[in-house]
C-alpha cells in the first residue's frame, strides 16, 4: 500500500510540475518581445487635444512655418491643399526662372508624420521624370530641416513630430483626409 501512495504522489507532483512550466512557458514573453515595439506610436507625455483644420488653415500653418524656416533662402517655396498637396517653387536657370509644380497624395503615417506621394510634376514646358524633379528641388532649394525629400522613392516626408515649435508642443497627424476636408492634428503640450 506504501508503494501506492508513493507513486501516486509522485505521478501528482510531476502532474503539478508540468502543468507549472506550461504556465510559465505561456505567460513569459519572447526574446525582444516588448510592449514598446508593439506601439508605434511615440507616447508623449503631457496634455493632448486633436483639432480639426481646414485646408485652408493647415496651409497657413504649413507655409508660416516653411516661411520661418527658410528665411535666410532666395528660393521660395509655397505649400497648396486643394484637392492634393502641392509645392511650388521656381529656380533660376542660365537667367530664366523655372516653375516646378509638384503634387502630392498625403498619407499619415503611424508616428504622426505626413508622407507625400507624387502623383504629378510640371517643370516649366519640360517633360522630365520626377525623381529628376525632386532631386532638382532637393538639391537647388534649401529646404526646411522638417522636410525630407526622398527622390528615389518619389515622396517628400514632412515630419510635423519635429517641427520646432516653442513651450513644449508637438504635432502628430491623425486624419488628412482631402475629399472630406478632414484634417485632425493631435498638439500636445508635453510636462
Amino acid at each position: 500500500m506504501k508503494v501506492w501512495r508513493l507513486a501516486f504522489f509522485a505521478l501528482l507532483g510531476l502532474n503539478l510540475l508540468a502543468l507549472l512550466a506550461f504556465i510559465i512557458f505561456l505567460t513569459t514573453p519572447a526574446k525582444g518581445h516588448s510592449l514598446e515595439s508593439a506601439s508605434s506610436v511615440e507616447a508623449l507625455n503631457g496634455n493632448s487635444v486633436v483639432l480639426n483644420v481646414t485646408k485652408a488653415d493647415f496651409e497657413g500653418i504649413a507655409n508660416t512655418y516653411i516661411q520661418q524656416e527658410m528665411a535666410n533662402s532666395p528660393i521660395p517655396l509655397t505649400l497648396a491643399v486643394n484637392g492634393d498637396v502641392s509645392l511650388s517653387t521656381e529656380i533660376e536657370i542660365f537667367s530664366v526662372p523655372l516653375p516646378i509644380l509638384l503634387r502630392f497624395d498625403p498619407l499619415v503615417q503611424e508616428d504622426g508624420n505626413l508622407l507625400l506621394v507624387q502623383k504629378s510634376v510640371e517643370v516649366g514646358m519640360l517633360d522630365i521624370p520626377p525623381e529628376s524633379a525632386l532631386k532638382l528641388l532637393r538639391d537647388s532649394v534649401n529646404l526646411p530641416k522638417f522636410m525630407d525629400v526622398l527622390p528615389a522613392e518619389e515622396q517628400v516626408l514632412l515630419k510635423l513630430t519635429e517641427i520646432p515649435l516653442d513651450g513644449g508642443i508637438s504635432v502628430q497627424a491623425t486624419s488628412f483626409n482631402l475629399e472630406e476636408d478632414d484634417i485632425r492634428l493631435r498638439v500636445t503640450i508635453q510636462q
